[in-house]
């Protein structure tokens, strides 16, 4: 009942008479429900799931707290005839603006009386502490990641493709427990690893390259986020220093995310190390960003992030050096923040690795 409650204490703080949600993330943290294509309905008095003949007996075995209305999806906008039917002669409607189509709004709004004001709402601040049941899915979503990514080191060798690569990780990851994968995997090789969302190809890794891995887990919903930059050989005096500037910055970075701080500012804090070593052009995206049912939530650990981190919060720290027509590195890690720091959800080592 906690978190389905947290929505009416929501309205009576942004003084709303009724609010439609429709994000499916917000929708399953409130409720529990893993279906799509659903609106979740409440007013002071109830609580309602809005979904169609799909997902009904689906939602009616998952919500405990919250009422289950189908609609007859009969045409595009049958949906949002029950949310109005449901609205009724309420006056202060709140929406969840930022998934909420103008088109959406906009159809929403026609069914409604004129006097009606729809005022667009963000609900993923409800969202940016972490409980204790959603930090036992992310550990365990990390421990299968982990896990796969260990297996996978062992068998590397040159000739290999990227794709080869990432379809093995992924295989290794659904084979110990992943409900899926969280994001494309990205494997990036040689002069490839200074693409930072390099899609994996039919490159052959060869002696000499960087081989970049960004992959996640899933389970339960909440997703992981982890990065691994290795070496295919024996290091080199550059491959060890590019790897010794980004592996230092990651490590201030951990060192350094304490409640109170701001995602700007920590962001700030190792763009300015990175530029003392000489890469700072080579840095060319955000230190982090929030992880948990969305792969990219809050809070933003770039230059926009405002927002003052608190203990509870989970969030990825991913420096990166990227020179084009050579190769990159980067170490991510996603941690929690507790009262004494950041505490890292992964068990993978971060001396370079170098497979021979």
């Amino acid at each position: 009942m906690e978190r389905i409650g947290r929505i009416f204490k929501f309205m009576k703080e942004h003084g709303l008479e009724c609010i439609a949600v429709k994000d499916t993330c917000t929708i399953r943290y409130l409720t529990g429900f893993t279906g799509d294509s659903s609106i979740l309905y409440a007013d002071d008095r109830i609580a309602v799931l809005i979904t169609d003949g799909r997902y009904t007996e689906q939602a009616r075995s998952q919500l405990k707290y919250c009422r289950v209305m189908e609609y007859k999806a009969s045409h595009n906008s049958s949906i949002w005839e029950a949310v109005a039917e449901l609205i009724g002669t309420h006056q202060k409607i709140g929406f969840d603006g930022n998934v909420f189509s103008y088109e959406e709004a906009k159809l929403l709004g026609s069914l409604l009386p004129e006097n009606t004001e729809m005022i667009s709402v963000d609900l993923r601040p409800l969202r940016l502490i972490k409980d204790e049941r959603e930090l036992e899915d992310l550990w365990q979503a990390f421990k299968i990641a982990d896990g796969a990514f260990e297996r996978l080191l062992r068998e590397i060798r040159s000739g290999m493709t990227e794709k080869e690569l990432a379809a093995r990780l992924e295989y290794y990851m659904r084979s110990l427990g992943s409900e899926g994968v969280s994001f494309d995997t990205i494997v990036a090789s040689g002069y490839r690893s200074a693409l930072p969302h390099g899609a994996p190809t039919d490159k052959a890794i060869e002696v000499g390259d960087f081989v970049t891995f960004d992959f996640g887990a899933l389970y339960n919903g909440y997703h992981s986020d982890t990065t691994r930059t290795i070496v295919m050989g024996m290091a080199n005096s550059w491959h060890r220093e590019v790897y010794t500037v980004v592996q230092e910055a990651q490590y201030r970075g951990i060192k350094a995310a304490k409640p109170g701080i701001t995602g700007r500012e920590l962001d700030a804090m190792i763009r300015e190390y990175i530029e003392s070593r000489g890469y700072g052009k080579y840095f060319t995206h955000g230190l982090g960003h929030g992880v948990g049912l969305e792969i990219h939530e809050l809070p933003n650990i770039n230059s926009r992030g405002d927002m003052v981190l608190e203990e509870g919060m989970v969030f990825s720290i991913e420096p990166g050096v990227y020179i084009q027509g050579k190769g990159g590195v980067r170490i991510e890690d996603t941690v929690v923040l507790t009262k004494e720091g950041a505490r890292s959800l992964t068990g993978l080592k971060k001396t370079l690795t170098e497979i021979v």
